[in-house]
Formats: C-alpha cells, structure tokens, sequence
C-alpha cells in the first residue's frame, strides 16, 4: 500500500505509530498522525506556528482529553479513520503522483471528523481558515489546465525543501540574477566540468526564488527542468516534433514568470534534426532572440566548444557564466553544512577528522572526477557503508518481512480451500509477525548512532579507487612480501630487498615511480616485475616495446589523432586512469622509438600526459619498471657504484637522471640448481634427468630462460617411449 508514498510520507506514518506507542494508547489514529507531521520539520509544521499549533502544545492537547494508557497494547492496529485519511491522500495526490506529507494533512482536513480535528477545535483553531489555507494550491492545481511542461517538465521550485544546500556560490548565483533581469539575451549558460554543481546552483537558485531572497523581477518565478529525452518522445512523425517545441515555448512566452533549465543544453543542436527537418537549436533561436523567454542552461567546456561555440547564432544569445571547482577551504563547508543531513540519513556521526580526511584522500586518488562531486561522493558511501556494517536489525527486519509475506499467501491459499482453522491460525501467525515487525522498525528508527572510524573510510576508499590498503593505513609489511617474491624469484634477493626499501620510502608519495632493471637475459627481470605487481596489489599492464619501434606506434598509447581512422578507440593508457594503481612494465625499452620514450619521461616528470582527445591520463599512483638486456662483462651482482655513468654509453642521461637503475645479477650455478628442482617440483623427474636439465642448460649467456623448453622437450621424449 505504502509503495506510491513518498519517503517523508512513509516516515511520518511511522512516527504516528511511535506516538502511539509512547502514549500507551491501543489504536494509531488522526491524532497520532497529526502529533507525528507536526513533530518533523516540514513545511506543514513551519505553517501550522502561525496558528500556534505545536508538536508540544498538541501533545498536551491529547493527553488532557484522552489521556495516557496504562500497558502498551501488543498489537499495532489502525481506526478505520486512519484508513480513511491514507485512502483520501491517495486520492487527493492523483494517479500519477506519489503521496506526499502535503497530501496527508489535507486528507485529515478534508475528513472533517476524527480526534485530531476534535483537538483542533477545542484549541479554538477556525478549521474552515485552516482548510482554505492547506488545501487552495491543491484546487488551484485541479482547474488549471494541464500543459506540455506540467507533463514533461519538472518545477524545481516545488521540490527544493529535498534539495541539499548551497555553498560558496554567491559569486555565480548573483551573475546568474544579473543576466536574468537584463532586458535582453537574458538567458544564462553555465560552463564546467561535471560534477563541480551546475545543477546544485540552478536549485539554489529556485530556493532562493522561493523564499523570495531575490531582486523584485525574479520574485514569482517558476524555474522548470526540462531534458531533451522527454522533447523528442513521442514524436514519431515528421512535424510532431517541431509542433511540441513551439507549444512549449508559446506557454512560456504566455506565462512571464516561468524560467526553462535545459541541463546538457548541447543536445539541443541536431535534436529531431533527421531528414532534413529544423533541429531544436534552430525553433529556440528566434524565442530566445526576442527576449520572450527565458532560459538556463548548462553544459560542459568541452561539448559547449564542440556543439555551441560553432553555431555563433545561438552561442551569443548565451551570456557564459563559467563555473570552477570550488576551493579546499569551500569544499570542507560544504561538507560541515551536509553533515547533519548525512548523519540524520544514514544514522551515523561524522567527526570533524574524517571530514579533513575524506577531502584529503578523495583529492589524492580520485583525480579524474570533481570537486565538489567527488568529495560528496565519498561522503555518503562511508556513511552507507558504516550503516549497513553496524546495523545488525536490517538483516532481521528483511527476513521478517519475507515471513510475513510467505505466512499472507498460506492464510489465502487455506480460505480459498474453505480450510477456516488452519486460515485463523495464520492469521494469528500475522498479528504476531506485524507486530514484531513493527516494533523492530521503530528500533530501526531509533538506533544508536555509530561513530564513522578511519578504518571504514580506507576501506571505502580502497575499494573504490582499487587502491592497496596499505598505501592508506601505513601498514606495509616489507618482510612478508619479500619472503613471498624468494618463492618464485631465485638469486636476486638484493635487488628485490632495494626495490622494497626504496618503495616503502615513498609509499605515501603521491608521484610515479620509475626503475630500470638491467641485466642479462633469463636472469628474471620481466618475471621480478610481474611478481611485484602481485605481491603489491597493483594492476599489472605489460608492453613488448619491441613493437613500438616506429613513430606512428605512439598511437596505440595515447589514441589517434583527430581526423583519423580509430580516433573514438580506447588507446592502451587510458586504462591507467581506471586503474590509477597500475605497475607499468616496459620490455626492452631500449627498442622503442625516441618519441615514445619523450612520452614516457613526460609521465614520469610530471605525473601526468595527456592522450589524443586532449583528456588527463594520472600517473600520481603508478611504477613504472622499464627492462633491457645489457651483456656488459663488468656487471657481478647487486653494487652501489654509479651506475648511471657505467651505463652512459647504452642509456641516455635523460633516461638514467629519472629513473631507478637496479642490475640483476648473473645467475649462478646454485641459483639454476634450485630453479630447476622448483620447475620440476610437481613433475616425475630422477635425479639424472634433473642433471641432464642441467647440462643442457647454458645459463652462464641465457640464464634460466632455456629450462622450460629443455623440460618440455624431456616430457615429449617420455612420452614417446612410454
């Protein structure tokens, strides 16, 4: 029943049924209903000050005239007034609306009976005052002719008491007010990258408009959000599309007070364009030239270049207002004045460290949304996540509800059967399960608050931006992750050791990391690399540079440039930024083009390129290991000698000055020993094929990358002969 009300509906007839309970009293009723809408801060309550009707002086009301029970009642049942004030509400709300708390109290009032408007009256309250005060908008709503924007359109103006508040937009809202009452072009367009609050302004805007705290010209005004989605259904003929575009603006033109907000504004330009016919952008030129209506829009710098600023006719009718990330100082009053709303959502308390370190790591890993978007973002899942943890009743509740839904079906399934005695037992089985259910959605109602702890924001945080965990709580266990990489890498532990040491030193370094491991070939570079990946919780991307020999090879790293077969395809990097905690192994760099490798030090430099779309690619949080082979005869094992003047001759200083150089040893005859007893661990060998695998190897020039061929050809021989 309750499925068409809408969330504040819904609480407040959970509310009435806490009043009740509170009061002792053996039914939920009018006056329940009423002592619970006047209890929540809604506009009703607000209103209902000015004929001195409280929360508490109603209360008082009640308990004078009824009184309070003595033993709570076991039971939660309903007066058939109540029901009737829920079937009226329904009624009153139409079809196609939810029912609201607004629609409620008219209920109550159009009823005229019941204890509630009893109370009412001996409060000296003129009800017929009180009626014609609640309920005039609703039959102003009912004769009024219904238009294609009350179809399609939504009055922000209407629903901004469920808007979450603005802050640190003065600047932008007073620009906004400015274009609006200009005689002309008043029709403002916001320019950002999404998520920074264009839309939030724009509701603000209409709170604003609604409090009447704006110039005399804007008081009055209806601020209604219409999408392109909704314009072109419907229209499935050429001309229906056209036709409803002109409707639309000739109720705006008839109505002065009506204000258009067209989000996405860009998709204007070509809509319902097919075949010929007059695009959107093209029917609003004229309108909007005149100054007969007025219109705000929003879009981002991108398609806002990309669409508008081409088509010269339409982009001067716009005034730009351009909207920028707000500062880290705006940011955290952002926040601070969300809190209370989050924290009276969610049930949960939200201490000011947390809020200092949400902007902090949402700013340090989640650098392609933002702000203030992405701050927010992280806000309420940490809150979500701290909810669902801790409140263990919500798995109780759903069970319940299952039970009671399967205990319905059998009581209907037993009166279909004229089996009235096993019917009346379920229906006793439903009392009890209703009652259950109810009380314990009153506990949930009053569940105690759970402080949010840094551990549930790292974990929020970790699973979001896939970022190890240790990168937030400083937790890195060096010892443990080199006594796993000795497992399947032999006779390098120096090099393993430093590469640790150096990584942990930077480990809360918001910047690349780039090493290069040189040594001859088989001595387990790429293998070192792979392996650090895994051990290390990081997104492992491997590139043979062997292919990128040429120039035009860049290509499949940042995209194709514009113009170009490919241009739209997702280039190889780009998936570093849905990864942002990738190790990037570069094989054999030595065999890449020059240009590629400039790609690369600009990555590494900066923490940041840029791909062929013109688009961010992050670097703040990746390794960056590039390996080449060198046969140079003076390598013996791990040293802490200048390397980058020994290898000047094979290496650029470019390369050598950013990177980490670490060298591989050559791998001794122990070293292959155990390599070999590893690789055949799991396989039948004696101990003279093992030797034989041994002879044929020649690991002094080729290392270990000979032995799994050498077993593989062992392993066909045994099978032949068997």
């Amino acid at each position: 029943m309750f499925n068409n009300f809408s969330e504040e509906a819904r609480k407040t007839i959970i509310l009435a049924k806490n009043e009740m309970s509170e009061l002792n009293h053996p039914y939920v009723s009018s006056e329940h209903l009423l002592l619970a809408i006047l209890k929540s801060n809604n506009d009703i309550s607000k209103r209902l000050k000015n004929y001195n009707i409280t929360y508490d002086n109603f209360k008082k009301e009640i308990i004078k005239i009824i009184g309070i029970g003595k033993k709570k009642s076991e039971w939660v049942l309903y007066t058939p007034m109540f029901k009737a004030i829920l079937e009226k509400a329904i009624l009153i709300s139409g079809d196609d609306d939810c029912v609201t708390i607004d629609n409620l109290f008219e209920a109550l009032l159009d009823e005229g009976e019941g204890v509630a408007v009893r109370i009412l009256l001996s409060m000296n309250i003129n009800l017929d005052t009180l009626y014609n005060d609640f309920s005039s908008h609703q039959v102003k709503k009912s004769k009024k002719k219904k238009t294609i924007l009350d179809d399609i359109g939504q009055e922000l103006t209407a629903i901004n008491s469920n808007l979450d508040p603005v802050v640190g937009r003065e600047k932008e809202i007073k620009r906004i007010m400015e274009i609006l009452t200009r005689r002309t072009k008043n029709n403002p367009l916001l320019i950002g990258e999404a998520g920074v609050g264009k839309t939030a302004i724009v509701e603000e805007l209409s709170r604003l408009i609604k409090e009447n705290d704006v110039p005399q010209k804007l008081i009055n005004k209806r601020i209604i959000s219409i999408d392109m989605s909704s314009l072109v259904a419907g229209t499935k003929y050429r001309g229906e599309f056209e036709e409803k575009i002109n409707k639309i603006i000739k109720e705006v033109e008839n109505d002065s007070n009506i204000i258009l907000f067209i989000d996405e504004i860009h998709t204007l330009v070509g809509a319902g364009g097919a075949e010929g016919a007059i695009d959107a952008a093209n029917i609003f030129k004229p309108a909007l030239a005149r100054g007969r209506i007025k219109v705000i829009g929003a879009t981002t710098l991108v398609e806002y270049k990309k669409f508008m600023e081409s088509d010269k006719a339409l982009d001067r009718r716009f005034q730009t207002v351009m909207i920028e990330e707000p500062t880290k100082e705006t940011i955290k009053k952002i926040i601070t004045t969300l809190r209370p709303i989050y924290e009276d959502y969610h049930k949960v308390i939200i201490p000011d460290k947390i809020i200092d370190r949400i902007i902090d790591l949402s700013s340090k890993y989640l650098k392609t949304r933002k702000e203030p978007d992405r701050t927010i973002d992280i806000l309420d899942e940490v809150c979500s996540h701290t909810n669902i943890k801790e409140n263990k009743n919500l798995a109780n509740f759903n069970r319940l509800n299952k039970q009671l839904y399967n205990v319905i079906k059998l009581k209907k399934d037993a009166i279909i059967n004229d089996n009235y005695d096993m019917a009346a037992k379920y229906k006793e089985e439903e009392y009890a399960l209703m009652t259950t259910i109810n009380n314990l959605e009153i506990k949930l109602a009053k569940t105690i608050k759970h402080e949010i702890t840094n551990k549930d924001l790292e974990e929020v945080i970790a699973s979001k931006v896939n970022i190890p965990i240790y990168k937030l709580n400083n937790k890195f266990n060096k010892d443990k992750i080199l006594k796993e990489l000795k497992k399947d890498i032999i006779g390098q532990d120096d090099v393993l050791n430093y590469f640790l040491n150096n990584f942990k030193n930077n480990i809360t370094n918001n910047n690349c990391l780039a090493y290069l491991f040189i040594g001859k070939t088989g001595v387990g570079k790429t293998l070192s690399a792979t392996k650090l990946a895994s051990c290390l919780n990081y997104h492992l991307l491997k590139l043979d540079m062997s292919e990128y020999q040429e120039v035009h090879t860049i290509s499949k790293l940042i995209g194709t440039t514009a113009g170009y077969t490919g241009y739209n395809d997702i280039a190889i990097l780009d998936s570093i930024n849905d990864y942002p905690f990738t190790l990037l192994v570069l094989d054999e760099i030595d065999k890449c083009h020059e240009s590629i490798l400039n790609l690369f030090y600009t990555a590494i430099d900066n923490n940041i390129i840029k791909n062929s779309k013109g688009e961010n690619i992050y670097f703040n949080n990746t390794i960056i290991i590039m390996t080449s082979c060198y046969d140079g005869n003076n390598i013996v094992g791990f040293n802490k000698i200048d390397k980058k003047s020994k290898y000047s001759n094979s290496f650029s200083k470019s390369l050598l000055n950013r990177v980490n150089v670490l060298e591989f040893s050559d791998l001794s005859k122990d070293s292959i020993i155990k390599i070999v007893n590893k690789m055949t661990s799991k396989k039948k060998f004696k101990a003279k094929d093992k030797e034989k695998i041994l002879s044929l190897t020649d690991y002094k020039n080729n290392g270990a990358r000979e032995i799994p061929y050498i077993i593989k050809d062992l392993e066909n021989d045994f099978a032949k002969v068997s």
